[in-house]
């Protein structure tokens, strides 16, 4: 019986390097560990793969039963139109089309159990905008298609993991968003995810908003107001939280302290120690959703599109992540 879990990969912007990294990764780094299906555009796909393995042919499938995989082919599920001479490197309503249908095919595709994950390519906000979807990102998205309340950005990678209490908004409304309630949430969220993944009793920092955490309120009062409320109340259900902490202390010292995971209250604030300490393979991870979902940890990355450059570490780590997460003895936690 096949023990590699089936993980559709989704194309991602057409325009931008998930093309580029999936047609470099797919054929030769992961058939090890996982059975990978791409869903989008077989044209698309077929024009990258000629340039790195020519020898690799697609096989086209309306639905994962009918996938082989055989050496020599790359299956592709065909469910959107990318046009032979869409510009690299810039975002259009058409590669927004293609990178949003792909999405909601994968979707579809995790929800009926007809696959076991999905790891998703990057797509490009602006694109997607201009193709009239106007999410943040795809975790908006995700939580959107799947009808989930309550989710959470998480990234993983160089024995730490991140979660993001605000995403992508500007810095300027990251405050407002700064309650209670959302704070409460995410750690809710964050410790369900840890223990499903087997770690009986998870630590959770918790970083603060303001510089020194507020200084006592001097340099605002959020940390007071919103979060160690939510500490308190997490806490008095046995989650096992500390903070509000400073965050350069905590990221300073955070390979000498005992942590399984840090909620971090804006995007730089986890991003930058993260990429850091992963060195571009870090993993992201999507908590609360019905499905299981990683992706690449970095954009389109327009400024290398279409040169034959970009790196596909990302993608393989993503892809290795969903394959464990996905395995019988995490199923099972």
């Amino acid at each position: 019986m096949e023990s590699r879990p089936l993980i559709a990969v989704t194309l991602g912007d057409p325009s931008g390097i998930g093309p580029e990294i999936i047609a470099k990764a797919l054929p030769a780094r992961v058939q090890d560990f996982c059975r990978p299906l791409v869903i989008g555009d077989a044209a698309c796909v077929q024009r990258h793969l000629d340039r790195y393995y020519p020898n690799i042919k697609i096989h086209t499938v309306t639905q994962p039963k009918e996938a082989h995989f055989v050496a020599g082919h790359l299956n592709v599920l065909d469910c959107a139109h990318v046009p032979a001479d869409l510009p690299m490197a810039q975002a259009t309503a058409a590669g927004g089309r293609a990178a949003v249908a792909v999405i909601r095919k994968a979707v579809d595709l995790a929800l009926a159990g007809e696959v076991h994950a999905i790891t998703t390519a990057p797509i490009n906000k602006e694109a997607i905008h201009l193709a009239g979807h106007p999410y943040p990102g795809h975790t908006e998205m995700l939580a959107d298609f799947t009808h989930t309340q309550h989710v959470a950005l998480m990234l993983a990678g160089g024995n730490l993991r991140v979660v993001l209490a605000t995403t992508h908004v500007p810095l300027e409304e990251v405050k407002a968003l700064i309650t209670k309630e959302r704070v409460e949430t995410i750690l809710r969220v964050t410790h369900k995810w840890l223990t499903q993944i087997g770690i009986d009793r998870p630590h959770i920092a918790v970083t603060g908003l303001n510089p020194h955490c507020g200084d006592g309120g001097v340099f605002g009062d959020e940390e007071a107001m919103a979060i160690v409320p939510a500490l308190d109340s997490v806490r008095a259900d046995g989650i096992d939280v500390s903070g509000p902490h400073s965050a350069d202390a905590l990221f300073g010292r955070i390979h000498h302290t005992p942590t399984d995971a840090v909620v971090t209250m804006y995007h730089d604030q986890g991003m930058i120690p993260i990429k850091m300490a992963s060195m571009g393979s870090a993993v992201n991870i999507t908590l609360g959703l019905p499905i299981l979902r990683t992706s690449v940890d970095h954009g389109t990355a327009y400024d290398i599109a279409g040169q034959g450059i970009a790196s596909a570490d990302s993608l393989v780590e993503a892809m290795r992540m969903a394959a464990t997460l996905s395995s019988p003895a995490h199923a099972a936690s």
